[in-house]
């Protein structure tokens, strides 16, 4: 067992987990606001991923806190947990495979998110001046890989990670 893994208690994985969910949806969010790249109707789906993760994270570590005599099922929790980052890496990779044109996309793909519209936007949208982001095409790449295929490489390393974790606290 590596010195960090065997650091924390079991029942405080919940919220480590939750903690990397919010350190990616931190990510996005200053690739928004910061960076200004627009996210596509599926980045908002991979972000309310990460958010249920966060949610669920923060449940059950608060509740293994209060209770910590619902140690014994600290290892469930993790499986939960895991179980929300194995669909967080799934949708990423899906998403991803629509960028790169391995699969097509939904039909909504192209209609980009239709929140916080000022007449102006309107306007800019009808002259052709403002485009809206498009699911099939990757606003930001390195070394060839999309957001979305670091979301999903990410997700599967936490997945990963909380399963061996959630197996480790079934055999002690």
């Amino acid at each position: 067992m590596t010195p960090v893994m065997s650091e924390f208690p079991l029942s405080r994985w919940p919220l480590i987990m939750s903690g990397f969910s919010l350190a990616m949806l931190l990510g996005a969010w200053g690739f928004e606001y910061i960076g200004g790249y627009a996210p596509c109707a599926l980045c908002y789906d991979q972000r309310y991923i990460h958010m249920g993760v966060i949610a669920l994270g923060l449940a059950m570590g608060i509740g293994l806190i209060i209770k910590p005599t619902l140690a014994r099922f600290a290892p469930w929790s993790i499986f939960a947990v895991a179980a929300l980052l194995v669909y967080s890496a799934g949708f990423a990779g899906w998403h991803a495979g629509i960028e790169y044109g391995w699969w097509a996309g939904p039909p909504s793909c192209t209609a980009g998110a239709i929140t916080n519209v000022s007449p102006e936007d309107i306007m800019r949208a009808l002259s052709g001046e403002l485009t809206p982001p498009m699911c099939d095409e990757a606003s930001w790449t390195l070394l060839g890989i999309s957001m979305a295929g670091y979301n999903a490489m990410i997700s599967a390393i936490m997945a990963g990670v909380s399963i061996f974790m959630g197996y480790r606290g079934l055999s002690e």
